[in-house]
């Protein structure tokens, strides 16, 4: 409007001339000196985050439970052949106290800085694939703990750990593509031989700070082996600097205990209880509600309902070596990422829809697999509740063992999902698949 009235002016033969700046206006060089001071200090930001990310990676690299890049397969296990040799075997330092936060160990996941990165991590919808940050977690898991079992000057113990359980790991609010993240691990509690490990993963703001609230919470339990004899080895014990941590490894001790009193009640032990052969008994009152008069039908399916073994879905897999740790086994992650990449196609098509990842059940890694393994992977959705739209799918590991013919069970995964649209109610038909519903 101001260079409207101008030409107009101009073109009467009128003098034109600017009205003095207000006291309280900004000058175009205020202005330009304003985004100078602010574009510095989201330069300096950005360096002190790479500052981080470079001194995380340090760490990983150093407590790391994977080869490092373009490590020789045969000449690690040549190396592994010398360091167990009875002449080069290192003598094991004293234990030492260590302090909850002398296991603090962060890694950063910065999807929004790095391209590269995300697009190793994203998926088809835009979001991030859970698979892959379900390796990052065991990995962190694993470097915390060996940080946690270093001796007084921070130098690797001759021990070897193994992940013995994920206890549980929920995902508390969806992970954005565009945005940087911090993964923080601690131990907050330690037995003879054992350690649990807390990792929350955080976003971060543009300033470089963590938010409050945890997307993610994931609890590992991880076991020490001695390097050279295979047997229990005990580990630094830790020393409580105050009553927060006090609970914290309080909270731990009950969840220990939970989980003991769980595995002693498992249908595998004991057979069905009043109330789990109520649930029985009226899952076979719907099928006989819905039977039909011909000849022969002995069952029939509710409405909106399927039948449990009609859900199996399966993949097979060979574990190359660039799937190992450094104890030349595959690698836990790995493992977890393949079961949930199939639970979420299983997912997928029993509800007809994207399926959103709730949690991961507690679970143990009965067995190590070995390089050069057949695997095979079977999920089944063991259960679900239409009411609520969730659902949850077990995926169970198998090795396969060609020259006999028959498979060892190593894992048994459970995934909690939600969905968005209507998900059907599984029914179980035979007795097997009454239990795999009641678990």
């Amino acid at each position: 409007m101001f260079s409207v009235v101008s030409d107009r002016r101009a073109r009467a033969g009128l003098k034109t001339t600017a009205a003095p700046p207000k006291s309280n206006e900004v000058t175009s060089e205020e202005t330009e000196a304003h985004l100078e001071q602010h574009q510095q200090k989201l330069e300096e930001e950005h360096k002190r985050m790479l500052e981080r990310y470079a001194e995380s990676q340090r760490l990983l690299d150093k407590y790391s439970v994977m080869p490092g890049k373009g490590a020789d397969y045969m000449a690690l296990l040549q190396r592994i052949t010398d360091e167990n040799s009875a002449d080069t075997r290192r003598s094991r330092q004293p234990l030492v106290l260590k302090k909850i936060s002398d296991s603090l160990t962060e890694a950063y996941l910065p999807f929004n800085d790095d391209l590269e990165l995300r697009e190793q991590y994203i998926n088809v919808y835009g979001g991030i694939r859970l698979g892959k940050v379900l390796e990052d977690l065991d990995r962190l898991a694993g470097a915390v703990a060996y940080k946690h079992a270093s001796d007084a000057n921070g130098d690797l113990a001759p021990v070897v750990f193994v992940t013995a359980a994920v206890d549980r790991i929920d995902l508390r609010s969806r992970l954005q593509s565009k945005c940087n993240y911090r993964l923080k691990g601690m131990v907050t509690f330690v037995g003879f031989s054992s350690m649990e490990i807390r990792i929350q993963m955080q976003a971060m703001s543009k300033a470089g700070r963590a938010e409050a609230e945890p997307n993610l919470v994931a609890r590992f339990t991880m076991v020490a082996r001695d390097k050279y004899t295979g047997k229990s080895a005990q580990i630094n014990p830790l020393l409580l600097a105050d009553e927060t941590e006090r609970r914290l490894v309080k909270l731990s001790e009950q969840i220990k205990e939970n989980k003991k009193a769980s595995a002693e009640s498992t249908l595998q032990k004991h057979p069905p209880n009043a109330e789990e052969r109520r649930v029985i008994h009226s899952l076979w009152l719907d099928t006989k509600q819905a039977q039909s008069n011909a000849y022969g039908q002995h069952a029939s399916l509710p409405p909106d309902s399927v039948w449990l073994h009609d859900t199996t879905m399966s993949s097979t897999t060979v574990c190359f070596p660039e799937s190992r740790n450094v104890h030349q086994k595959v690698f836990g992650g790995f493992l977890m990422r393949l079961a949930h990449e199939l639970s979420f196609a299983n997912g997928s098509v029993f509800t007809k829809s994207r399926p959103y990842y709730e949690a991961l059940h507690d679970f143990s890694f009965a067995k190590p697999v070995n390089i050069g393994s057949i695997l095979k992977f079977t999920s089944q959705v063991v259960y679900s509740e239409p009411e609520h739209r969730t659902f949850q799918i077990a995926v169970t590991t198998d090795v396969i063992d060609i020259p006999t013919d028959s498979t060892e069970r190593t894992n048994t995964f459970y995934f909690n999902f939600s969905s968005p649209d209507t998900v059907p109610r599984v029914v179980p038909r035979s007795y097997e698949d009454m239990m795999k519903y009641l678990e």
